[in-house]
């Protein structure tokens, strides 16, 4: 025995229920699509390293600036260093770990990683023995009586060790 007919409303309203059940499933898959294409296509996010870069810096007498960033085991950090202004003037640069920085910037004794002084130019070639976080410190020297800043050009560039291909 058939089914009697539904009424014509209730026709209509399952129609467009099943379209739009369909619908959803097909924006579904679409969005879904575009998502992975993108991602194919425009590749992983990437963001530079804070210890890849170049600036001046202003270092007041007596004071210190520094970079800071992570340094996975046996890549190293590469550049060098220049003082702008006034010429001739000398700074102290200084590599850190994470915890000496700590003392350093608190004014207790501290062991520096690598350490040269006296220099108004020099060369950064820093491996890092372990991973961790290191800090490559710029210090003025002169008294703060003295009132002879330092205008210090940086350019550094990390490398990684790892050999792809």
């Amino acid at each position: 025995m058939l089914a009697p007919p539904l009424p014509r409303a209730k026709a209509r309203r399952l129609k467009f229920i099943q379209f739009a059940r369909s619908f959803v499933i097909v924006v579904a898959v679409v969005g879904i699509a575009y998502a992975l294409i993108s991602a194919v296509i425009t590749g992983p996010p990437t963001f530079s390293d804070p210890l890849t870069g170049h600036g001046t810096y202003t270092i007041a007498p007596g004071n210190f600036t520094y970079l800071t960033g992570d340094i996975t085991g046996e890549d190293y950090v590469e550049g060098n260093y220049t003082v702008m202004t006034p010429p001739g003037a000398q700074v102290v640069f200084s590599v850190l770990n994470q915890s000496e920085f700590i003392a350093y910037a608190h004014h207790k004794p501290y062991q520096s990683l690598w350490s040269v002084s006296g220099q108004s130019a020099g060369r950064i070639v820093f491996a890092a023995p372990y991973t961790g976080t290191f800090y490559l410190v710029f210090q003025n020297p002169y008294p703060a009586a003295s009132g002879l800043g330092v205008d210090l050009y940086i350019v550094t560039e990390y490398q990684s060790n790892v050999v792809i291909g």
